[in-house]
């Protein structure tokens, strides 16, 4: 599995556990912006555009990964922006003790220009029926994606089934069916919001399933 392109705004930087990054993160936090002032952002902006060979994007890529992971186990996103071209995401991937740390380095971050903004966490995309993921076999849509959706209070519990998951080992389905949830709803609203995620090749005979992009509706109607 690739970078998986993710749209997402201007966050605002909270510390909703109340630890404090280290003096290491923190340093690593100051080497990246500075890295990226210096000649990341250019880099990027020339690669996302399209230009640039694959050894480059790879060569950026390396350089890019080991800079995050000086800061922390944080994952990245990259994708279209809302107010820029662009938008860089660092995200705690849903681990409470990286949140500090993700929101550290959103806090440091420059102002949005019109190349890039970024984000501590996955937002909405703009356009979730045009994504897909590629993988050894082939390509899994995001449209073709299947829900069963249960509602118990103000959390959605859900079963994910795409027909090519048969295809992909346990692991990998669940990653891609956490990216695309992340995609349709943005990532706080999955972990405010969705309970129990079952992923399965497919759904069982009988039951009501409705495609993935309608679940924003489903989760609003819970949360409301």
């Amino acid at each position: 599995m690739g970078f998986f392109g993710n749209g997402a705004g201007q966050g605002s930087a909270s510390d909703k556990d109340g630890a404090v990054p280290d003096d290491g993160a923190r340093e690593a936090i100051t080497a990246f912006w500075d890295w990226w002032a210096a000649e990341g952002e250019a880099q990027a902006a020339l690669l996302f555009s399209g230009e640039g060979t694959p050894e480059l994007f790879e060569s950026f890529g390396e350089v890019l990964g080991e800079r995050v992971k000086a800061i922390g186990d944080l994952a990245v996103a990259t994708g279209p922006g809302r107010a820029a071209k662009h938008c860089l995401v660092l995200t705690a991937g849903g681990d409470p003790d990286l949140r500090p740390v993700a929101a550290a380095w959103l806090a440091a971050a420059p102002a949005v220009d019109a190349e890039f903004e970024y984000s501590d966490h996955r937002q909405a995309h703009p356009d979730p029926v045009s994504l897909s993921l590629r993988f050894d076999g082939g390509e899994l849509d995001l449209v073709s994606t299947t829900v069963v959706a249960q509602v118990e209070g103000p959390l959605v519990h859900v079963q994910v089934s795409h027909p090519k998951f048969a295809e992909l080992p346990e692991n990998d389905r669940v990653q891609v069916a956490f990216l695309f949830l992340d995609a349709v709803l943005g990532e706080r609203a999955v972990e405010e919001h969705i309970g129990q995620v079952d992923v399965l090749p497919q759904h069982a005979v009988g039951v009501e399933t409705q495609p993935l992009i309608n679940l924003p509706a489903v989760v609003a109607s819970a949360a409301g």
